[in-house]
């Protein structure tokens, strides 16, 4: 015995389809049942529906019970006919109401290209199907029909676990309600939100804004008066490439015009649904079957910006790098490549950094280090490939990249602009075009137009083949020229009618608008919507997942034997993008709007469901590999409201981020922390807040936001002072006192870090280290030298006893720094010795160029010019091929001078213009004081004394915002050289700089600037006296050097004119 689960009558027919005593239909049909396969599985989506009431009135008026028996009888008799009228134009039933109302719903579960028309056309044949049904019918004399329409988002699935059938809830649906209830009899009415995408289609009556129960804001309705016929549905064809012809001409001879050695940057813009994706296969197909050009395409779109995403996503293809390999697996595939391409491991050891990231805290120059060999890594690879073979790089959906990709690819274009190497982009924001157009001179453009008219016909013809001039204006005018939009417009004028074909030729009838061009969602829903059950769960699957999507994550959602063959048939059909065909599929949505709506209708609950699995299945599938993943597994467990995991996750991201030298992508990844932070402050850790500022505070030094810097490390002092973390303590004491150097702010930075070295009492060597050597700084810029080298040597010991290498060598650089500055050269090159044979790894190249560029800086201040020429060509030449860019510009600058003081102009002008090509991102700001400084000695030397003025004063202007005194002083004895009007201000300006600094050197130069002005003068009795101070010091500085040393010092221009004078 069963029971109706709306009237509580038993019954006991086995395959009984209706209830004998209410009528209520007890078996939904087939169809629905299939329809409604992934609902089950899901519980239910939010969808866009376009919804209307039937109600049945009037039964109150009946007192005769006879009576009222047989009309309730008749009418579910009529409910069954309106039923019957909503799946005939493929809507869906409300299964719920065992009453007197239908609930007619459009849109769900699968939704139509053009669900309002089918809503409204359906309730107006109702209507009209009522009115000849009472008329016929003595039985309904007293019963009336009303409907009301309404077009809005809401909830439709399984409410009522206990009850399996689908429904909706929602405002939309209680809108619709009362419209039915306000509606007059045997009349429908609409809200404006179904008005407006059905306007052409309907006459109406404007009724104005009506209250209705349930809502604050009133409804601005409409009384349907008319409705048009009913229209025809078509199916869509692919269209042929039309009116492209000049296009992929000119793109094609961009192309081909590499092979003459010079690298290209082409841009495809264009308006949506305009081709620019066709266009580029179009390219693609064109090289495929030439041959003689290779291409390699990434794409940008990714669910959270990752650091360098579509380098990653290229060099995973190049180097056949699967998601799940282990770290000591990917180092060596890439290890194998590059045996076979021929690459050595320095041409590519940056690469390994993108794959195999250090997450320890780093240093500034450690991060730009790692930051420049990526750079280097790539532009070799790149360069190698492109020599091989010419080469176009494409970028799809380039307007989604991230910053450093976006740096990145700026500046390789620039080293590699003698290549035949070609950078494609396929869409563009406008901020990334500001951008390479500051940095990229000859940038081709394919701005793609709308079609012509001829096109348009062309287009027309081929889908409907005899067609009439009108026809085809109407469609160009109508749709703008735009491809996309006139294939659609083709469907829905067929559709509505509003062509009509006589004798095989198709003629326009009458102009409408066509309003569904004003909305793509329903277009994307409807073709999301036609595939079946098992094809549309896998596409809900992957939306959530993201952007793009690995198979062994998808096959954790979804258990399936045939699964690899179904997203084999949705690449055919144009929803998704296979993108590496390994071990490890990965696949991209075609459209990111095809993502995204899927995304949309899936209930927030279930939503949850999955990134939560899904964040789960990375931490198990990827384990060894995470570190790659860190921001997309916190932006599923942030999805899913696992806060804890979500902000330890994006803690991670940011030491990556920031480990890679990528800046913003860091910033906002610890934005996020801190969001969750101050949102759930109970649920996250407290020493990883700590982490993050004290990485924060790194961040903002490398930025430069010193006051940032302060400020973050003073909360994050107060924070671990509050749990007593000493660690962490002292770490924000460290990075409060080196902010207050970098400020000049030196008497706090003193009390700071002198209260650091107490509390660490000798223990936490690695912090003690750097809490000696930011005392050495501060004392050298306060000018107490002996103090500065005595914490230079504690850090050293300090380092030394605690086996911390990268201290050591810290130390060692800033006592030979120090030492040469103090004249006592042989002290520095002994430093610098004994850190390259002792401390500096052989196999370290980025060192060992380093210490060689300054034993050769000192060779050159001792005069040594033959030894410091062999070692600059040296390191030049080693830190350009490994990527050491500070090393390599130092190098190439100290050769311009070199060549300069030999007479050598051409080669100098050459090392200068190797210079500028290097100046970028990379480079720190304060570095480029030193830059234009020393191209400005080699412009006065040439005698080109414009040039020389003009980097002296970009030079004396950087020097001033960092407090470079040294640099400020070289530059003033510089403007006394050029400037004749007051050469004689400037040099006293110098000496008043030399005077404070009492660096011997830098006095010895200004000393003997002001005797040869005195001298130029006449005052003989000045000149002698500033010449015989200079000459004083200068004999003092060779006395301290060796015998070979001294005479090449003996040799230097200004102690051979002091001898002469």
């Amino acid at each position: 015995m069963s029971v109706c689960p709306f009237c509580n009558h038993q019954y006991n027919l086995k395959d009984a389809v209706f209830c004998t005593h209410c009528g209520t239909q007890l078996i939904s049909e087939p169809k629905q049942t299939v329809t409604s396969d992934r609902l089950k599985f899901w519980g239910g989506e939010l969808r866009l529906l376009s919804v209307f009431f039937v109600n049945i009135i009037g039964f109150e008026k009946f007192t005769d019970r006879d009576v009222y028996n047989k009309t309730t009888i008749y009418i579910r008799e009529c409910l069954r006919e309106i039923e019957d009228m909503i799946r005939s134009f493929d809507g869906t039933l409300n299964e719920i109401f065992p009453d007197d109302r239908i609930l007619g719903i459009f849109g769900a579960p699968r939704a139509h290209y053009d669900d309002p028309i089918r809503a409204i056309r359906c309730a107006h044949r109702i209507k009209n199907w009522w009115l000849k049904k009472k008329s016929s019918e003595d039985l309904l004399d007293d019963v009336d029909i009303t409907m009301g329409l309404h077009t809005g988002r809401a909830f439709f699935g399984y409410v009522l676990k206990e009850l399996p059938y689908l429904t909706v809830i929602g405002d939309t649906i209680n809108t619709a309600c009362r419209l039915a209830e306000i509606c007059p009899p045997h009349e429908i009415i609409m809200s404006q939100n179904t008005y407006d995408k059905v306007r052409e289609y309907v006459d109406v009556e404007h009724l104005g804004e009506r209250s209705v129960k349930g809502r604050i804001a009133k409804v601005d309705v409409y009384l349907v008066k008319d409705v048009k016929k009913k229209m025809e549905i078509s199916s869509s064809q692919k269209m042929p490439l039309f009116g492209r012809e000049e296009e992929i001409k000119k793109l094609i001879t961009i192309t081909e015009g590499i092979k003459e050695n010079k690298s290209t940057f082409c841009i495809i813009r264009g308006q949506m649904g305009i081709g620019k994706t066709r266009l580029k296969e179009e390219l693609e197909n064109y090289l495929i079957e030439n041959k003689s050009i290779n291409f390699i395409e990434t794409h940008c779109s990714t669910e959270v910006q990752s650091p360098y995403y579509p380098f990653k996503f290229l060099l995973r293809n190049y180097f056949k790098l699967n998601e799940f390999d282990s770290k000591e697996l990917i180092a060596k595939k890439i290890d194998d490549i590059i045996n076979i391409k021929g690459l050595t491991p320095i041409d590519v050891k940056g690469i390994k950094h993108l794959f195999l990231t250090d997450l320890r805290r780093l240093r500034g120059d450690e991060i730009r280090s790692i930051n420049e060999e990526i750079y280097t890594s790539l532009k070799n690879l790149i360069r190698h490939e492109c020599r091989n073979q010419p080469l176009v790089l494409v970028f799809e959906e380039f307007n989604r990249i991230d910053v450093m990709s976006l740096d990145f690819v700026s500046h390789l274009f620039a080293e590699l602009e003698n290549e035949p190497l070609m950078f494609l982009m396929v869409n563009i924001s406008k901020e990334s075009m500001a951008t390479l157009s500051e940095v990229i001179p000859r940038l081709e453009e394919l701005n793609i137009m709308p079609l012509s008219v001829k096109a348009i016909g062309d287009l027309v013809k081929f889908t409907l083949n005899d067609v009439d001039d009108k026809l085809i204006d109407f469609v160009y005018r109508t749709t703008g020229g735009n491809p996309l939009f006139a294939i659609e417009a083709l469907r829905h004028v067929k559709r509505a009618k509003v062509i009509k074909e006589v004798s095989g030729r198709w003629y326009l009838e009458k102009e409408k608008r066509l309003p569904f061009l004003d909305d793509l969602y329903g277009v994307v829903m409807s073709t999301i919507d036609s595939l079946s059950s098992d094809y549309r769960l896998i596409i809900d699957y992957a939306s959530v997942i993201g952007y793009s999507f690995g198979l062994r994550i998808l096959q954790g959602l979804i258990d399936k034997p045939q699964l690899k063959e179904q997203l084999s048939y949705l690449i055919n059909e144009g929803y998704i993008i296979l993108s590496k065909n390994e071990h490890d599929p990965v696949y991209i949505f075609r459209h990111n709007l095809l993502k995204d709506a899927a995304y949309t209708v899936l209930p927030l609950r279930k939503r949850k469901e999955i990134h939560q699995h899904v964040a789960q299945l990375f931490e198990t599938l990827y384990a060894d590999q995470l570190s790659n993943f860190y921001e997309n597994v916190g932006h599923h467990y942030l999805s899913c409201d696992h806060f804890k995991k979500a902000a330890t996750y994006f803690k991670l991201a940011g030491d990556r981020a920031k480990n890679l030298y990528a800046t913003e992508q860091a910033f906002s990844f610890y934005d996020t922390f801190l969001k969750i932070k101050k949102e759930r402050g109970d649920e996250v850790p407290a020493d990883l807040t700590r982490e993050v500022f004290l990485h924060l505070a790194d961040l903002y030094e490398i930025t430069g936001n010193i006051q940032k810097m302060v400020k973050t490390a003073t909360e994050g002092l107060v924070d671990a002072q509050k749990d007593k973390d000493l660690e962490r303590e002292v770490s924000f004491t460290e990075r409060n006192g080196y902010a207050q150097i970098l400020l000049n702010k030196l008497s706090e930075a003193e009390e700071s870090l002198l209260t650091g070295v107490n509390k660490c009492d000798g223990e936490l060597p690695d912090i003690l280290t750097l809490l000696y050597a930011d005392l050495g700084i501060l004392y050298a810029q306060k000018y107490e030298y002996e103090k500065s080298i005595l914490y230079y040597n504690l850090s050293w010991n300090t380092a030394r006893a605690n086996d911390i290498k990268e201290g050591e060598i810290l130390c060692l650089l800033n006592l030979s720094h120090l030492h040469r500055d103090l004249g006592n050269y042989e002290q520095a090159l002994e430093y610098l010795n004994y850190g390259l044979e002792d401390i500096v790894p052989p196999d370290d190249m980025r060192g060992v160029v380093q210490f060689k560029q300054l034993i050769a800086d000192v060779n050159y201040q001792i005069w040594d010019l033959r030894k410091a020429e062999a070692m600059l060509v040296e390191s030049s030449t080693v830190s350009e091929a490994i990527g050491s860019t500070e090393t390599y510009i130092k190098s190439a600058l100290g050769l311009a001078l070199i060549y300069t003081s030999n007479g050598n102009f051409k080669n100098a002008e050459k090392y200068l213009k190797l210079v500028d090509k290097k100046i970028s991102f990379f480079i720190r700001e304060n570095l480029l004081a030193e830059i234009n400084l020393k191209k400005a000695i080699v412009y006065y030397f040439r005698k080109e004394f414009g040039k020389t003025r003009d980097y002296i004063a970009n030079a004396l202007k950087i020097a001033q915002k960092f407090t470079q005194r040294e640099i400020e002083c070289h530059c003033f004895n510089l403007l006394s050289l050029v400037d004749e009007d007051a050469p004689l201000k400037h040099a006293l300006k110098a000496f008043k700089i030399a005077e404070m600094l009492k660096l011997p050197p830098l006095f010895a130069i200004v000393l003997f600037r002001l005797s040869q002005l005195y001298n130029e003068a006449g005052d003989t009795e000045k000149a002698r006296y500033y010449g015989q101070k200079a000459l004083l010091i200068y004999n003092d500085m060779k006395n301290k050097l060796n015998a070979e040393h001294r005479q090449c010092f003996a040799l230097r221009p200004e102690y051979v004119r002091l001898l002469e004078m």
